[in-house]
């Protein structure tokens, strides 16, 4: 019945190429518009209204991991609400939140960098806090050897243009998406060539401190 149920979808929809679009994770990576778990429906979990209406949003896609994430409520609104500018022009498929998250692997994560993951090594893991998210997939193109493609590039500027108290203040991708765009600190770029290696590809966008819980 569930295949039967996603088959109408893909029918009413005219498939894939007409449509105009695909799924924002690659087919087997993660959850998304057709992927059988989004069709079969699931508790929607103590997550927020803005998280569950992100996990419906079909240019939305997350793993596993990161949709239980999102459904427990573990994800900073704010993250919600940059990733969902975001979906408003492009598909992104979220790798890791923070269940699944791994700087070295083998390593479990905490509430430090571990030491050996560059200089960062020994500092506040927003990962750990679900202040963080790993974008690997932008408009079904993995972001590694895309890191000049224009709608890859359309997603730092996306981000820049967010009101300031909006805008991750830790955001790290591959070098010549970094260097191409040219931001600096004071828009949220990091661009220590340790970690612009280190995320040679995908695209992190985190927050480093805790939102004050006085701001409205």
């Amino acid at each position: 019945m569930v295949l039967l149920g996603a088959a109408l979808v893909l029918t009413s929809c005219g498939g894939f190429k007409d449509a105009g679009f695909a799924p924002a994770c690659p087919l087997g990576v993660g959850r998304g518009m057709w992927d059988v778990g989004f069709v079969e429906g699931r508790d929607p979990g103590p997550g927020s209204i803005e998280g569950r209406k992100l996990l419906e949003n079909p240019n939305f896609g997350a793993t596993a991991e990161a949709a239980g994430d999102l459904e427990a409520g573990i994800v900073d609104q704010r993250l919600i609400g940059a990733l969902g500018v975001l979906t408003r022009e492009h598909r992104i498929c979220v790798d890791a939140f923070k269940e699944g998250h791994y700087f070295l692997p083998g390593v479990p994560d905490g509430p430090r960098i571990p030491k050996g993951y560059g200089k960062a090594g020994g500092l506040p893991n927003t990962h750990y806090y679900g202040r963080a998210a790993d974008i690997w997939w932008v408009d079904g193109k993995p972001v590694e050897g895309n890191a000049t493609d224009p709608a890859v590039l359309e997603v730092g500027k996306t981000l820049a243009g967010l009101q300031p108290e909006r805008r991750p203040d830790q955001i790290i991708g591959p070098p010549g998406w970094t260097g191409t765009l040219g931001y600096g600190r004071e828009e949220g770029w990091i661009s220590a060539p340790d970690q612009l290696e280190l995320h040679k590809d995908h695209i992190h966008i985190g927050y480093i401190e805790e939102k004050d819980p006085n701001a409205r």
